[in-house]
């Protein structure tokens, strides 16, 4: 499969990516950069619209069709609406202590899925710290109120780190930044 998501990357065509193990749809994105065991897809959200970026395992990916069967629909549409990104984010994809870390730099709120432990659930916050074996968050929730007491999540269960999305970005809009003293260096 690596081979397949390098040459997606190559191409810098938009993709369908198929992880049936924890989606039920197929992702469609961009490759925008490799590591050893993750990458990073530039997510297309249905209403063909950049949707933020997510660190995937390669080993969870089933399939990769390049270029997406609508590849040319998707681009022109995305291209008219003046759609871009002008580089990919800077994530250390070398495990997923460092991605994470790096990910939670780039904005307010991170989401993290353990999707083997538990499918369709998923946290949202601001990273507070980054260990080899956990993630201590500040969790937003869906009515974008801030817990007051920080979660901790084992780093072997994540399957999937996603950031810069629109969800996560309307959920810090009325909930405003994590009101709880953080380091800001996500060290």
């Amino acid at each position: 499969m690596r081979e397949r998501l390098e040459e997606a990357m190559g191409d810098g065509r938009v993709i369908s990516l198929d992880r049936s193990a924890f989606e039920h749809d197929d992702e469609i994105g961009y490759v925008v950069a490799m590591g050893t065991d993750l990458f990073v897809l530039l997510r297309v959200a249905d209403n063909i619209r950049f949707d933020g970026f997510s660190v995937l395992r390669i080993a969870d990916v089933n399939d990769v069709e390049i270029p997406h069967e609508h590849d040319e629909f998707v681009e022109s549409a995305l291209r008219l609406r003046g759609e871009t990104v002008d580089e990919p984010p800077e994530i250390d994809l070398s495990d997923w202590m460092t991605a994470v870390r790096s990910a939670g730099r780039l904005g307010e709120v991170i989401t993290l899925h353990s999707e083997e432990r538990d499918a369709g659930i998923c946290q949202i916050g601001h990273i507070r710290s980054v260990n080899d074996e956990n993630v201590t968050l500040v969790e937003i929730d869906p009515d974008a109120d801030w817990y007051e007491e920080p979660t901790t999540i084992a780093i072997a269960d994540l399957t999937r780190v996603d950031v810069g999305g629109s969800y996560e970005e309307a959920l810090v809009l009325v909930g405003g930044p994590c009101p709880i003293p953080i380091l800001r260096s996500v060290d």
